[in-house]
């Protein structure tokens, strides 16, 4: 016998025996599935079994034209008996197309799932959590529009309940059926095929337990992949200030726009600001200028450090960082250095060429060409001589001064009088970081010639003038490890005498493993 068999499949097995001359039928029903026996007339029929599964409308007019020929018996048994139970002469009646339509309406009231005490609110709920879509495994059918039964493609959805809303339906209980009835939990979101499948074809085969256990897959499922649509969270840090005295206006929601487009959202409502100085502290020839912002830093790094650490928001683990750097060289290699390479860091570009009003504004990735993997370049302008403790590490991207430019600690007539090291491109230009995947390409080369100036010539003391894009600063602090580094004398360019004039450099802020040290008046800062 065919078991599991849906109404078309149970009406093709049907007509076979009545081709074999079987053509007196038997259906052993109980309130939601049905098998049907067949035999040739006999005064003692042998039953042949034939299938057991949906009677829908091809095998019911089957049945309705056995009835009306008086060839047709039925018999009632309990729930869960229809698989093993035979045909018994006592309680087989003579049936008619009547008897068939009646039991088919009852049938239909205990296994449909969009009546009953389902209520409009835990409809809703059980959608929701289904995504509109069929929960039966690997079906996942688009229910969100409903049609008529019986219409061409049609997806209406039923509300199954695993355990039966009727106590003699399908997986039904005496003391559960009532009490589940209406809570989500026990209901399923299904199309007419799967429902059918569980309620009617096949209802043996799919226990509460099996339905519970592909309810809870499904809805971890969906909401694995709903979540998906929400991009990866990264708090907002904003290394801005005023640079020689041209204002820093910052549009937290443009800057917004640009973390979209790079996949990631703000994991908290404001952005948290590093090294934020006023306009009276933008440039870098006033007097104040240094004293002011090593003050301002003093209070700004134990702030920077709580947020790494954790320890300014609970002790939960340090989120994802979404950079937007736009500050003097010292404070951005400064910024990197605290921040390191230990998490994740989505770095921001700031793009001067970019007009208003695009989505992102500056803060949004150009559209430029991915770069090769050699565009950066690592030369040694100078080797290190035997027991040397001091070298210079150029890092030159948007520019590269001649060493007559350079103090005289560093050149001399042109030359350079420490081993040196410059990281660069063929064209230095302020557009040389305009991908995203430069910011790996130059964290290699920065850490090549770091691997050069420290595992190669054991140099104590490094001596650092970067001309370079905002986040070319930040990545060369990124590479400064904490440990087991030479320190860092960084230099800045004093702004020239007048219109053109080019300023000297000067050395502003010295990086040790433990401390960020003002040189021109040695106030430190602990950073370890």
């Amino acid at each position: 016998m065919a078991q599991g068999c849906t109404d078309v499949e149970l009406a093709a097995e049907v007509r076979a025996h009545l081709a074999a001359g079987r053509d007196h039928l038997l259906v052993i029903a109980n309130r939601f599935t049905a098998k049907v026996l067949a035999s040739q007339p006999s005064d003692a029929p042998e039953w042949t079994p034939v299938g057991q599964g949906d009677i829908g409308n091809e095998t019911a007019a089957l049945l309705d034209a056995a009835g009306k020929r008086r060839r047709l018996k039925w018999q009632e048994v309990a729930a869960a008996e229809v698989h093993s139970v035979g045909p018994s002469d006592g309680q087989a009646v003579v049936a008619s197309s009547a008897t068939v339509k009646a039991w088919r309406n009852a049938r239909d009231g205990v296994t449909s799932g969009r009546n009953g005490e389902v209520t409009a609110k835990t409809r809703f709920e059980v959608a929701s959590l289904a995504g509109w879509r069929c929960q039966f495994d690997g079906c996942g059918d688009d229910l969100r529009s409903h049609f008529v039964p019986g219409a061409s493609n049609s997806n209406y959805s039923y509300f199954a309940h695993i355990i039966a809303s009727s106590s003699d339906g399908p997986r039904g209980d005496p003391v559960r059926s009532p009490r589940l009835c209406d809570e989500p939990s026990n209901i399923m979101l299904m199309c007419d095929k799967c429902h059918r499948l569980i309620d009617r074809v096949a209802p043996d085969r799919y226990g509460v337990e099996l339905l519970q256990e592909m309810r809870e897959r499904n809805v971890a499922e969906v909401w694995r992949l709903l979540d998906t649509l929400r991009f990866p969270a990264a708090q907002m840090l904003v290394i801005g200030g005023n640079i020689e005295g041209q204002s820093f206006a910052f549009d937290q929601r443009v800057a917004e726009e640009a973390m979209w487009l790079r996949g990631v959202r703000m994991a908290t409502p404001q952005a948290q600001w590093f090294a934020r100085n006023g306009a009276h502290l933008g440039a870098s020839n006033s007097p104040g200028y240094w004293l002011s912002l090593f003050d301002l830093l003093k209070h700004d790094i134990p702030v920077l450090k709580g947020l790494l650490t954790g320890t300014s928001h609970g002790g939960a683990p340090r989120p994802p960082l979404a950079v937007l750097p736009l500050h003097g060289t010292s404070v951005l290699v400064l910024s990197g250095r605290l921040i390191g390479e230990s998490s994740t860091v989505h770095l921001f570009q700031f793009d001067r060429d970019q007009v208003a009003g695009t989505r992102g504004g500056q803060w949004a990735w150009p559209t430029s060409e991915k770069p090769t993997a050699d565009k950066f370049k690592v030369r040694v302008l100078r080797e290190a001589a035997e027991g040397a403790s001091e070298a210079l590490l150029r890092v030159c991207l948007t520019a590269s001064p001649s060493a007559s430019e350079l103090p005289s600690n560093l050149a001399t007539a042109g030359d350079y009088v420490l081993p040196t090291v410059e990281v660069t491109v063929d064209s230095p230009t302020y557009r040389s970081i305009g991908h995203p995947d430069d910011q790996a390409l130059l964290g290699k080369a920065i850490g090549e010639a770091l691997e050069r100036i420290h595992d190669q010539w054991h140099i104590r003391t490094v001596h650092v003038i970067a001309i370079a894009p905002t986040t070319a600063c930040f990545r060369l602090g990124q590479k400064m490890q904490a440990r087991h580094q030479p320190d860092f004398i960084l230099y800045e360019r004093k702004p020239g005498a007048g219109p053109g004039a080019r300023g000297t450099f000067e050395p502003t802020i010295r990086i040790s493993s433990t401390a960020a040290t003002l040189v021109s008046t040695g106030a430190s800062i602990d950073i370890s």
